[in-house]
């Protein structure tokens, strides 16, 4: 989960994470996944911050949305966005990524796409930089913390572009549930 002590005494920041814990066979949250998603967002309302929330529009990141932004947020709606997912920043060409998760498993496309494989299917660390950076300045909320929702895929690409984290393809060190990465803009 990610840290709730680095968004405290902060305002303008991007929390980008991964959805909450899934069921392997039917992609839903598993009930373990809605709890920690409650702690998480019961965490971000003590920090009596304006929060605004965007999702993939994959089901397990819109629950993960639906459940923050119930905690948080009164009025406000959440936010759906292909950049997020569906397919996702990182893709470059829809069919040809499709082909690459149909034969690999995401956190290999990651390994692979980092030694500058999948040029075809993916777009380059600098295009995805640039990209989110633009996303970020343009869906933020200013003295406030914006949370965006997505998969591991989107999550470790976008922070491996921005030179936040490197997260490796093996079990250990993969992206975890309500894991991500925090930027803050100026």
């Amino acid at each position: 989960m990610i840290n709730i002590n680095k968004l405290k005494n902060t305002d303008n920041l991007c929390v980008f994470i991964r959805h909450g814990e899934k069921d392997i066979n039917n992609y839903c949250l598993t009930d373990k996944g809605k709890r920690d998603i409650i702690e998480f967002g019961n965490l971000l309302c003590m920090l009596n911050k304006k929060i605004t929330v965007y999702s993939s529009p994959e089901i397990r990141c819109v629950e993960t949305a639906a459940i923050i932004n119930n905690i948080v947020n009164e009025d406000n709606e959440i936010c759906v966005s292909n950049i997020l997912g569906k397919p996702g920043i990182q893709v470059k060409d829809e069919i040809e990524y499709t082909k690459l998760i149909d034969a690999m498993r995401c956190r290999d496309i990651f390994k692979a796409w980092k030694k500058g494989m999948h040029d075809e299917a993916m777009n380059s660390p600098e295009t995805i930089k640039i990209r989110i950076k633009e996303f970020f300045e343009k869906t933020s909320i200013k003295n406030g913390i914006t949370i965006y929702i997505s998969q591991s895929g989107t999550v470790a690409c976008t922070g491996y572009s921005l030179g936040l984290i490197d997260y490796k393809a093996n079990d250990d060190e993969w992206v975890d549930f309500l894991d991500g990465y925090v930027f803050k803009l100026p």
